[in-house]
């Protein structure tokens, strides 16, 4: 995370009705490496109260030759200092950047592929499958809170995309991981990707690792938030889970 961008908001645009976009510009990111997507910035931000925190987001597309950069906010309002930057900045306006960090990818020698995730990893789950081998095979499932969320993704023909309804935001991922749980298994060896809630990141680790036998070095489990928590205590949380579950075998 060693780079250090100031940018300019070149446009804000709603894309459904719990997703804004926001694309950047600036002669900073004539150093900007390329082919980060699915990899994430942190952005600077202000809170409610005056204080300086900092929000990662998921890189959506990069164009070294345009210098633009896109990035996907799920629009919760004015609930957090993103999502309220996302839904009120104009064309024009500054902010900082910080990164990249690592790209999210799935690997790409599996004999099929299992990803899974919420509104929060869409703008991942959607590099990945925009990066995939045109053979690729596979499931995917996305639970969004709205019909309308649902959005065009550039998959392999191979790779049936299912959208799971979830209009309970105190459940979240539950229908997500009851649609997971009961996909039937292709032969060979797959790679399961999955980000989302915490608690729905566990249950998913337990039904991979514990039911399927899957190495836990064999796939990408993480969560993007944790429900009733601030974005510093989701950040704990997973610290903790990630030395708990490094004490536990492969």
């Amino acid at each position: 995370m060693a780079g250090i961008y100031q940018l300019t908001v070149v446009s804000n645009e709603s894309l459904t009705p719990s997703m804004r976009r926001v694309v950047l510009t600036g002669s900073d990111l004539e150093s900007f490496p390329a082919a980060q997507e699915s990899g994430y910035v942190k952005l600077e931000l202000t809170d409610a109260e005056g204080s300086r925190v900092m929000r990662s987001y998921t890189i959506r597309a990069f164009d070294p030759q345009t210098q633009r950069l896109l990035l996907d906010f799920v629009d919760h309002g004015d609930a957090g200092p993103a999502s309220a930057w996302a839904r009120h900045v104009q064309p024009g306006e500054s902010i900082t950047i910080r990164g990249p960090g690592e790209p999210k990818r799935v690997d790409p020698s599996a004999d099929w592929f299992l990803i899974a995730g919420d509104l929060s990893a869409l703008p991942a789950i959607a590099t990945n499958l925009e990066g995939l081998r045109r053979d690729a095979q596979g499931y995917v499932f996305i639970e969004i809170p709205d019909p309308a969320d649902q959005q065009s993704i550039d998959a392999p023909p191979g790779m049936t995309v299912r959208w799971i309804l979830n209009a309970d935001p105190t459940c979240p991922n539950k229908p997500l991981l009851e649609a997971l749980e009961a996909q039937a298994w292709l032969p060979g060896t797959p790679y399961p990707w999955f980000a989302g809630e915490f608690e729905g990141m566990r249950r998913a680790r337990r039904y991979l690792r514990d039911q399927r036998g899957i190495d836990k070095r064999a796939m990408y489990l993480s969560c993007y938030w944790k429900l009733g928590d601030t974005d510093e205590g989701m950040k704990r949380a997973k610290r903790a889970d990630a030395e708990a579950d490094s004490r536990t075998p492969a």
